[in-house]
């Protein structure tokens, strides 16, 4: 059997996390400023949380429950 990704669930998905770690960078500016220092600027910290963050979430997600974002394909080719 072949699989493919389904596109339309993982949009989904990643669009409910993205709109959760953009409220989030506002925490390590305050962890910076409480120094836990990371040797960042603003703009690179934030570019860093959201990348980590978007990232991890998609990770998590993929190694808990691959079968929501993975479904048989048919047998025509994948658009």
């Amino acid at each position: 059997m072949r699989y493919r990704i389904d596109q339309e669930q993982l949009s989904e998905f990643l669009i409910r996390q993205v709109r959760l770690v953009e409220r989030l960078p506002v925490e390590a500016a305050e962890a910076a400023a409480d120094g836990y220092g990371d040797g960042l600027d603003d703009a690179q910290r934030e570019a860093v949380w959201l990348a980590a963050g978007i990232a991890t979430f998609i990770g998590q997600a993929i190694a808990d429950e691959p079968e929501r974002f993975i479904v048989a394909a048919d047998n025509r080719a994948a658009a």
